[in-house]
C-alpha cells in the first residue's frame, strides 16, 4: 500500500496547486504561463487519478480471484506509472492469468526502467518459453550473455532451468545446441546443455555434453557433481560409486566432489567408507572444516573414541565457538568413565543454542558418577526460559530419581510437576508409566484417560492403557478395544503390534498372537521402508524459485495460514534459486497480516551434527515477525528418535 499512499498524496498536492489562485500582474505573458501550468497540473492530476483507478481495480480483482481482470488493470497501471515495482506485479499477474503477450510487453518495459538489472531479461525469457518462440529466446539470451562476461555460467544455468520447467523440455534442445555452437569454447555452456538434457530425459545428450565440458576444462568438478546428482536421482548406486571413485583417482584434489561422495556414503549408512573419504580430505588439508568435523562424528559413531577426541579437539582449534563439539567430547569422556573431563567440557558450553542441553547433560553425568545429591541439586539451579524447558527439567529429575531412589520417588516428583504444569501430556504419560510399574492401575488409568481426553489421537496413550489392563487385570476385552484403537491410529507401529499379540495371548487366541508378534518383530527393522511404500509421492516438476514465486503471487485468503515447507531438499537447490526463494518469501512475509499469516517450515539435515532439524519462520504482521528461525525439534536421520524443543 506504499504505492497507493504516495499516489494519493500526489493527487492532493497536484489538485491543491491547481486551485490556489496565483498572485500575478495583468501582463499577458504571465497569464499565459499560468494557464499553461494549470493545464499541465490538471493533466498530471488526471494521469495520476487514472493510475490510482487501475491499480486499485487490479488489486481488488486479485484479492477476489479474478486473475484476468487483475492482470489487465495492473498492466495499465504499469504503463502509466513507469514504476518498476508496479510493473513487476503486473508481470506476475499477467503470467499467472496466461496473458503472455502483455507479460512480454511489461518485461520489455522493465528492461528500459532497470537498464542495469539482469532480472528483466530472465522475465522476458520465461514469457518467450510460454509463447514457444525459440528464435526470440535464443536472441534474448545472447543479448544477456554478451552484456556481462562475469556471469555467463550462472546465466546459462538459470536459462536452462527456465527451459527445464516446460512440459516438454526436449523441444528446446535445439536452442541449446545453437548456444553450444556460439559459445563452444566456454565449458559452462556444455554444463547447461547437460542439465537440460537430463530434464528432457536424454541422458545420451547429457553424457556427451559433460564429456565435452571436460575436454574444454579438464578436471572440472562441477561436471562430476552433476553426474553424481544424476546417478543419485536415478538411484543407481553402483554407477555413482564407479564414477566417483574413477574421477577421484584421476583428480584426487577434487575436494568438493570427495566431500559430496563422503556425505552420500554417510547417508547410505556406509560409515566406514565415508570415514575413509573424510580422512583422506583431512590428510590433504588439515584445516578443512567440512572434513574434520564429519570425520570426528563418524569416528565417534564407529567407536573410535581416541581418534574422535583428537578430531573434535582439532575442530575446536579451527572453530573455538563450536559448542556441539564440546557436547560430543563430554559424551565420549563420560562413556569412558572420565566424568571430571566430561563435566569440564560441559561447563565450557556457553552458546544459547546448547547451554540448556549442556546443563541437563551435566546432571546426567553427575548421576552416572554416583555423586548422590549433586545431580538433583544441579537441576534445581537451572532456570528454564519456557514451559518446554521446565518440563524437560522435570523429566530429567524423574529419570535420575527413578534410577537412584526408585519408582516411588519418581512418582512423587511427577505429582509435584503436574501441580506446577497441570495437564501436560509428556508429564501425564511419564507418571502413567511409573504408576503402571508400581502396579497402581487406577492411577495409571486416570492419567492415560486424561491424556486421551487432551489428545484424542495419542496412539501411545491408548496402547499403554490397553497393555496395562491386559497385563495387570482381567479386563481383557476392554484392553483389546483400546489397543485396536491405537493400532487404527498407528497400524504399523511394532510396539502396538506387540501389545496386540500379548492381549490375544491372554485371551487364548494363540494363532493371532503369534501373527501379531511376528509382524512386530519384522517391522522393528523395516518400519520406515514399509510406511513409505504405502503412499508413493505425487511429484510435479517445477524449479523451486518459479514455484514459490507463482504460489505467493496468488492472493492470500483471510483466515488461512499459508505454509511453505521443504524437507531434505534445500541443500540441492542452487544458490541463486535459494536467494530468489528467500527473497520472495520475505517479501510476502512483510505483507502478511494477523488474519492471513505466512509460515516457512524447514526440515533439513544439519551437516555438523548429522541430525535433522525442524524449524519455522512466521509472519503475522508484527515488526519482529520472521526475523529468526525457531528450532522446533531435532531427530535421528532415520527417525529412530525425535526430541521436541518448542511447543
Amino acid at each position: 500500500m506504499r504505492h497507493l499512499t504516495a499516489i494519493a498524496l500526489f493527487i492532493s498536492a497536484a489538485t491543491g496547486c491547481a486551485v490556489v489562485p496565483a498572485q500575478q500582474s495583468n501582463n499577458e505573458p504571465a497569464v499565459q504561463g499560468q494557464i499553461h501550468d494549470e493545464k499541465a497540473l490538471a493533466s498530471e492530476a488526471n494521469r495520476t487519478s487514472e493510475l490510482l483507478f487501475h491499480y486499485l481495480l487490479g488489486d481488488i480483482a486479485s484479492r477476489r480471484g479474478d486473475g484476468s481482470r487483475a492482470a489487465e488493470s495492473m498492466a495499465k497501471a504499469a504503463r502509466i506509472s513507469a514504476d518498476p515495482q508496479v510493473a513487476v506485479r503486473a508481470y506476475r499477474l499477467s503470467m499467472h492469468a496466461g496473458h503472455f503477450e502483455s507479460a512480454l510487453e511489461i518485461s520489455e518495459l522493465l528492461r528500459r526502467l532497470l537498464p542495469e538489472s539482469d532480472q528483466p531479461y530472465f522475465m522476458t525469457l520465461k514469457v518467450l518459453t510460454k509463447l514457444g518462440r525459440h528464435d526470440a529466446f535464443f536472441d534474448q539470451l545472447v543479448l544477456l550473455l554478451d552484456r556481462t562476461s562475469s556471469s555467463v555460467g550462472s546465466h546459462l544455468r538459470r536459462a536452462s532451468q527456465i527451459l527445464g520447467q516446460e512440459p516438454d523440455p526436449a523441444v528446446w534442445l535445439p536452442v541449446m545446441e545453437r548456444l553450444v555452437e556460439r559459445y563452444r569454447h566456454d565449458a559452462q555452456v556444455y554444463l547447461a546443455q547437460a542439465w537440460l538434457a537430463y530434464r528432457a530425459e536424454r541422458p545420451e545428450v547429457a553424457d556427451s555434453a559433460l564429456n565435452q565440458a571436460l575436454v574444454v576444462r579438464p578436471g572440472w568438478e562441477e561436471v562430476a557433481m552433476m553426474q553424481l546428482s544424476h546417478f543419485n536421482r536415478s538411484d543407481n548406486r553402483k554407477q555413482l560409486a564407479d564414477y566417483a571413485e574413477s574421477f577421484l583417482r584421476d583428480y584426487p584434489d577434487s575436494s568438493e566432489l570427495r566431500i559430496t561422495w563422503a556425505r552420500l556414503l554417510a547417508e547410505w549408512d556406509e560409515y566406514e567408507k565415508a570415514l575413509t573419504q573424510f580422512t583422506e580430505l583431512v590428510e590433504r588439508d588439515p584445516e578443512n572444516r567440512e572434513a574434520v568435523y564429519p570425520a570426528a562424528v563418524l569416528n565417534m559413531e564407529l567407536g573410535n573414541d581416541l581418534m574422535a577426541t583428537r578430531m573434535f579437539v582439532r575442530y575446536l582449534e579451527l572453530d573455538p565457538e563450536h559448542d556441539q563439539s564440546r557436547l560430543f567430547l563430554a559424551r565420549i569422556a563420560a562413556g569412558q568413565i572420565r566424568y571430571d573431563e566430561a563435566l569440564s567440557w560441559l561447563s565450557a558450553v556457553t552458546s544459547d543454542e546448547h547451554v540448556f542441553d549442556a546443563q541437563l547433560r551435566t546432571a546426567f553425568v553427575l548421576a552416572e558418577a554416583k555423586r548422590i545429591y549433586a545431580p538433583l541439586a544441579h537441576l534445581l539451579q537451572i532456570v528454564p526460559d519456557s514451559v518446554p524447558e521446565q518440563v524437560r527439567i522435570y523429566l530429567a529429575q524423574e529419570r535420575i530419581l527413578h534410577q537412584s531412589q526408585g519408582p516411588e520417588a519418581a512418582l512423587e516428583l511427577l505429582d509435584t510437576a503436574l501441580i506446577d504444569v497441570p495437564g501436560h501430556g509428556d508429564l501425564l504419560y511419564a507418571r502413567g508409566l511409573v504408576a503402571a510399574q508400581l502396579k497402581l492401575v487406577d492411577k495409571h488409568e486416570a492419567d492415560m484417560r486424561r491424556l486421551i481426553e487432551l489428545e484424542p489421537d495419542n496412539a501411545h496413550a491408548y496402547n499403554a492403557l490397553g497393555y496395562t489392563l491386559a497385563d495387570q487385570t482381567d479386563r481383557l476385552n476392554e484392553a483389546l478395544v483400546l489397543i485396536e484403537r491405537a493400532l487404527t491410529l498407528l497400524p504399523e507401529d511394532p510396539f502396538i503390534l506387540d501389545s496386540m499379540g500379548w492381549v490375544h495371548y491372554r485371551l487364548g487366541n494363540t494363532d493371532l498372537a503369534r501373527e501379531y508378534l511376528q509382524k512386530a518383530i519384522d517391522l522393528r527393522m523395516d518400519a520406515a521402508i514399509a510406511a513409505a511404500n504405502t503412499m508413493p509421492p505425487e511429484v510435479e516438476r517445477e524449479s523451486a524459485d518459479a514455484f514459490v514465486e507463482r504460489v505467493l503471487a496468488e492472493p492470500a485468503e483471510a483466515g488461512v495460514t499459508r505454509v511453505i515447507m521443504h524437507s531434505v531438499v534445500w541443500q540441492y537447490v542452487p544458490e541463486y534459486q535459494r536467494e530468489i526463494v528467500t527473497k520472495a518469501i520475505e517479501v510476502a512475509g512483510e505483507k502478511a497480516t494477523a488474519d492471513a499469516p505466512l509460515a516457512w517450515v524447514s526440515l533439513e539435515a544439519n551437516r555438523d551434527t548429522h541430525r535433522h532439524e525442524l524449524a519455522v519462520r512466521y509472519w503475522a504482521g508484527g515488526k519482529a515477525d520472521g526475523k529468526d528461525w525457531q528450532r522446533l525439534a531435532v531427530a535421528h536421520p532415520h527417525g529412530s528418535w525425535v526430541e521436541w524443543e518448542a511447543a
